[in-house]
């Protein structure tokens, strides 16, 4: 009985904390806290580890990327964010239940080298899109700043935002909010 009131006293930790960025004090928090200015315009590449790029047009905080047709869920992590790990499976969970309606997008806001990212991948597997490099932090400013991890956008087919999220979301509420964003 005690180890079930542990765990759960664990779980709702995790359900309504978020990581800070504050494990890392470096010029780029400056970015990632920092939005664009009205006027200001941005258009980069986001590098994913299998080589493939997504164009981004930012402009008066609204977003233009490649929806090929389905809802995108953004994903801004951490390796060492215990709520980003921990949301992992369910969101390896949701990318398999949508998959041909529903893509994810894992934002990495720390810089890693490739056999550091191969290490982590080996650990906690995932089965959707990372992307990694110096653009993450030009994308974490275009949706108006980071305050927390993990942080999560989610946009429709037609690319409208259609909800954002702070810390760890319960699955089933996901769910919920994925299965609207589709149609």
């Amino acid at each position: 009985m005690k180890f079930k009131n542990l765990l759960l006293a664990f779980f709702v930790f995790f359900i309504f904390n978020a990581c800070s960025d504050d494990k890392k004090v470096e010029d780029s928090n400056a970015t990632i806290n920092a939005s664009l200015s009205q006027g200001e315009k941005l258009n980069f590449e986001l590098k994913f580890l299998n080589g493939e790029l997504l164009n981004i047009k930012a402009e008066a905080g609204k977003l233009e990327f490649r929806t090929n047709n389905k809802a995108t869920l953004f994903v801004f992590f951490t390796t060492w964010c215990a709520p980003c790990l921990a949301e992992i499976p369910e969101l390896n969970k949701m990318q398999e239940k949508y998959k041909d309606k529903f893509n994810i997008i894992g934002i990495l806001l720390e810089d890693k080298e490739q056999n550091e990212l191969d290490e982590f991948l080996a650990k906690y597997p995932i089965n959707y899109q990372i992307a990694n490099g110096e653009n993450n932090y030009l994308f974490a400013r275009a949706v108006g700043g980071i305050n927390g991890i993990p942080t999560m956008f989610l946009y429709t087919k037609k690319g409208e935002l259609f909800n954002q999220y702070l810390g760890v979301i319960a699955p089933e509420m996901l769910d919920i909010e994925i299965s609207k964003a589709v149609f």
